[in-house]
């Protein structure tokens, strides 16, 4: 009676797992909004133009988005490298970016509503707690619109620094 007992238990933990499993899976897959080779192009809030190609896929195991861009502007080129993934523990998607080659990486989380990814983040610029909102927008197919904006006032006052749009020219 007791293996029976210990049987039934495992089957329903198994089956717990294989749920939790299906709706990470489902999760992760929103993610997938970004697969493919991008082109993109955005101001900066000086008028500078700024130029990036971005390539995204899956890990070997599909668990997490990598992604990697070159960026260009007036000051040069940067590389970054972005992994995206799905903690199905805390419901929330969560991100580490890894700015140029050998930099510190910084990571965070964002949320994703519909087809509108939003990253909401602060931190000390200048001796000011400087928040930071960008939005990806992935309504139109092929199409990504992002946003970045900037607050030191607490959120009173918000200052768009970059704006542009990419093109999906890969899958």
């Amino acid at each position: 009676m007791r293996a029976v007992r210990m049987l039934v238990a495992g089957v329903l933990v198994a089956g717990l797992t294989s749920a939790d499993a299906l709706q990470a899976d489902e999760a992760t897959k929103k993610l997938g909004a970004f697969l493919g080779k991008w082109k993109s192009e955005g101001t900066l809030a000086g008028g500078e133009k700024v130029l990036s190609n971005v390539e995204c896929r899956w890990s070997p195991q599909g668990a997490f988005l990598v992604c990697e861009q070159t960026i260009q502007r007036g000051s040069g080129e940067a590389r970054q490298l972005t992994t995206y993934s799905y903690n199905a523990k805390d419901n929330n998607y969560a991100y580490v970016t890894i700015a140029n080659p050998g930099a510190r990486p910084t990571s965070g989380t964002m949320e994703i509503q519909g087809k509108v990814w939003t990253y909401n983040f602060s931190n000390e610029a200048n001796g000011k707690n400087v928040q930071t909102h960008i939005s990806n927008d992935f309504t139109e197919s092929g199409t990504e619109k992002f946003k970045v904006e900037t607050s030191d006032d607490g959120g009173g006052h918000w200052r768009t620094v970059l704006e542009g749009k990419a093109t999906k020219v890969a899958d």
